[in-house]
């Protein structure tokens, strides 16, 4: 048995947890459980015959639905006790339970009024030339700069004639930028609800992840007075999969899939995804596939989480996704007020987490307040917006003082540390305000201070304040990392996620701001969109290709000085829409592969061929270069270690390639792991190739790989007893959830006492992915008399490093009889999963001290 005590950190908007267990079956105490069925053959006489197969196996089952497109298969309703007998079955590929995924945050919303000010603030000035050549104020505020959008814009790239299909929560097709009106409209053109089983996707106020999806679409697609989308001539389709009636699994997702090849969308956008058992072989990410092989590119976010190296999601780890990770914009978007001090600056601010949200319009006048827990006069703040400072110590916190204002009659606070031009992280605890509360910078507490006494701040303003250069750009550290866990080239590029503006429903008042991956495929499947509106016969993996060939590798985030950014989160880099238009109108070069997986390479040399594709009307002749990432050490969680070693690369040919007009040469690369880093090490780079004249631009391989080898690596994670310095890990535990370090146990079954009658193993696991994961009794002869937790491709418990499970021995046998008093050890038992398809799965073996069962 397991409990899990202390979950990894949380990736959403993309976590998941397997679904929840059926109620037990009448007379039988066997569960019915919900599984899906993949069927090894394609055709609906191969999907009959498992059918016809299960029937003469005696094997009960309810098909509740069926896949004939994106998957063979079917979900069935079964007892749990004969779904290994169905997964037996000569034509059964695969028999799984579903995973159900959890709804991602909703956005932060800004008011319709506040975005319109922000607009209008950021659009160009009158100067001649002005508004031809630079972005308009709704791209400047609802689409980023760094990926060359509104110079597509500019240039009349805006997606006429595509279809995206978008799986969330829906779409609020009602929204001004959304089409207005009823459903559907010339921008959401159909869709369905699979969450609530009706034909109205509707992004609604009462369903989970409300407004998630309504902002995608926005990135994508949107196109009003404040507000323009990536593609905004596309037309979009709705799938709900986030709703009331039915929970967001696999099955959903997959049915979603089913719907939308079949109304011929020609993209579809996933932000969802599972980081547990992440497998590319995995049911939903054999549907993505299929979608690809359908024609059509699926983009997918990888996930988010401060979690280090692999952990990408499933369905970005499908061979054929398109899987993107988070970048920060170049700005981050702040609600503010303005402030009459000359300049009229907006001042920034963020949000009390635990008060009412801000007005979106109306003024108040601001006085000094000095924080107190002590009541105040009655109506003494009345009407007044309070500024303060300070700590106050136990039992007495920030929010205790605003209360206290709240009760004088005060109508808001603005709170602010001495953190110079920095917004600080107050933390406000514990009792909820009644009254708006915000957190300002110490520089713009000082503003204030210098104005005139009860001079008036106005809400409903909204502030971009500029990123600094180590950070404007480059990987978001909350983006989650690859490479897959069976070391599949994971995420294939980057794009911007972070403080993205754009459409909500009207619940939620039109306009919001959220960040993570979930933004960041939306911006991908825009500039798709672009593209195949210029060249619809463009297949998926040329699609993926291209993007990947022209794609911007960004920096090391925190230092851009010291390199780029581990290849393992940024992928091929951030995706340039007017480098990709370029490629696909056949005006710039490509090369093929577009990335290289390179595995663990054990200390040998990589040896790949790459062909460069001309086309040009005449020869160009290429350098080819090398460009190494900064390399991530093990652990394999948060805490990873920078190395600035990388791989060393050799060329053909001296490295000179000159391609025919109109045609292609291969050339040979060499690639050597870096020296002197421990194994386990992810390095990767890019082969670059530059032209020697000035009409066509370099051309970029990405490659990724792991040092030494991967199975050396450590199944226990080490960053658990780095932070928790007392314990030990694993560790040998008496009782129900006990911390501690590795100890001999008793287990005392000859007292009334039940408190121990067990013992426990606590262990925070760290490997990508473990084919087998066992717990075995042993006892004093060496003999396996027990194995009470044994469970197949498991991934790693600690995301953050600190995540852990307790797993318990009840003193039992294999066959349920009380084993006899005696000595025995409890062992870990982990079979790895290290990508090496050709060999075993290497084993390593943890021993606990001894377990002395008394009866």
């Amino acid at each position: 048995m397991r409990r899990s005590l202390i979950a990894a950190l949380a990736l959403l908007p993309l976590a998941a947890t397997m679904a929840p267990a059926a109620a037990a079956d009448a007379g039988t105490g066997d569960r019915t459980v919900t599984r899906i069925v993949t069927v090894s053959g394609d055709s609906a006489a191969d999907r009959a015959a498992v059918l016809d197969e299960a029937e003469r196996a005696g094997i009960d089952l309810t098909v509740t639905r069926r896949f004939d497109t994106v998957l063979s298969g079917f979900t069935v309703r079964v007892l749990e006790s004969d779904a290994a007998r169905l997964a037996a079955l000569p034509d059964v590929a695969e028999v799984a339970a579903p995973v159900t995924y959890e709804a991602p945050p909703s956005p932060t919303p800004v008011s319709a009024e506040t975005v319109r000010r922000a607009v209008a603030d950021a659009a160009p000035g009158d100067g001649p030339g002005a508004r031809e050549s630079s972005p308009s104020g709704r791209e400047i505020v609802t689409v980023t700069g760094l990926t060359g959008v509104a110079e597509a814009h500019r240039a009349g790239h805006t997606g006429k004639g595509v279809t995206v299909g978008i799986i969330d929560s829906g779409i609020a097709y009602d929204h001004p930028a959304l089409g207005g009106g009823g459903f559907p409209n010339a921008k959401v053109t159909g869709g369905w609800d699979f969450a609530d089983e009706d034909a109205d996707p509707y992004d609604s106020s009462t369903g989970p992840a409300t407004g998630h999806g309504t902002h995608v679409a926005g990135i994508i697609a949107g196109d009003g007075p404040q507000t323009v989308g990536v593609a905004p001539d596309a037309t979009l389709r709705a799938y709900r999969v986030f709703g009331e009636k039915n929970q967001p699994t696999d099955e959903i997702v997959i049915a979603a899939l089913e719907k939308a090849v079949e109304d011929g969308v020609d993209i579809v956008n996933l932000s969802l995804g599972n980081p547990n058992g992440a497998r590319s072989s995995n049911a939903l990410a054999r549907a993505v596939d299929r979608v690809s092989h359908a024609g059509v590119t699926a983009t997918v976010a990888i996930g988010n989480g401060y979690a280090g190296p692999f952990r990408a999601a499933s369905p970005a780890v499908a061979d054929e996704a398109i899987a993107v990770g988070s970048t920060h914009s170049e700005r981050y978007g702040y609600l503010a007020f303005r402030f009459a001090d000359g300049t009229d600056t907006p001042i920034p601010y963020l949000n009390i987490t635990r008060a009412p949200s801000t007005p979106a319009d109306g003024s108040l006048s601001v006085v000094k307040g000095t924080p107190t827990c002590d009541a105040l006069p009655e109506g003494s703040l009345t009407g007044k917006a309070v500024l303060f400072t300070g700590t106050l110590g136990l039992p007495c916190k920030p929010m205790d003082a605003i209360r206290r204002f709240e009760a004088a009659g005060a109508e808001a606070t603005v709170y602010y540390t001495t953190s110079g031009d920095q917004l600080p992280g107050a933390i406000f605890c514990c009792e909820q305000s009644g009254i708006p509360g915000v957190v300002i910078s110490e520089t713009a507490a000082k503003r204030i201070l210098a104005a005139p006494s009860g001079t008036a701040l106005t809400w409903g303003a909204y502030a971009g304040i500029s990123y600094g250069p180590d950070q404007a750009g480059l990987m978001d550290a909350s983006s989650s990392w690859g490479p897959g866990n069976e070391q599949e080239f994971k995420p294939d590029l980057a794009a911007p996620g972070g403080s993205i503006l754009s459409t909500l429903p009207r619940h939620l008042g039109w306009y919001g701001v959220e960040s993570g991956t979930s933004m960041a495929a939306p911006h991908v499947a825009g500039i798709v969109a672009l593209m195949l509106a210029e060249h619809p016969g463009l297949k998926p993996g040329e699609v993926r290709g291209i993007l990947q060939n022209t794609a911007d590798p960004v920096a090391f985030t925190g230092d851009h000085t010291r390199g780029a950014q581990p290849v393992a989160q940024q992928g091929a880099g951030r995706v340039n829409a007017l480098g990709a238009l370029a490629a696909a109108d056949r005006t710039a070069a490509t090369a093929t592969p577009s990335e290289l997986p390179l595995g663990d390479t054990e200390g040998r040399e990589s040896v790949r061929r790459i062909t460069v594709h001309n086309p040009a009307g005449h020869p160009v002749t290429y350098t080819a270069g090398h460009t190494a990432a900064i390399s991530a050490q093990p652990p394999y969680t948060s805490e990873w270690v920078a190395a600035d070693a990388g791989a060393r690369a050799d060329f053909s040919a001296h490295g000179r390639i000159t391609v025919p007009a109109h045609g292609s040469r291969s050339f040979t690369v060499r690639l050597r792991e870096p020296h002197g880093v421990p194994q386990g090490t992810l390095y990767g780079g890019w082969i670059e190739l530059t032209p020697a004249g000035a009409d066509t631009p370099e051309v970029r391989v990405p490659y990724q790989g792991v040092a030494g080898d991967l199975d050396a690596v450590s199944a226990v994670n080490p960053t658990f007893t780095r932070i928790n310095t007392t314990l030990d890990n694993p560790a040998l535990r008496p009782g129900y959830f006990s911390f501690g370090k590795s100890l001999p146990v008793t287990v005392d079954l000859s007292n009334e006492s039940t408190a121990d009658d067990s013992a426990w193993l606590m262990l925070s696991h760290d490997f990508p992915l473990l084919e087998r994961m066992r717990v075995q009794a042993v006892d004093a002869h060496g003999k396996v008399v027990a194995t009470p937790y044994d469970v197949s491709w498991l991934t790693r418990n600690s995301g953050a490093g600190t995540g852990v499970d307790f797993y318990g021995w009840d003193a039992k046998l294999a066959d349920g009889s009380p084993a006899p008093a005696g000595t025995y050890t409890l062992r870990f038992v982990f079979d790895k999963a290290g990508g090496d398809k050709d060999h075993a799965a290497p084993r390593e073996i943890w021993n606990s001290p001894a377990v002395t069962v008394v009866r």
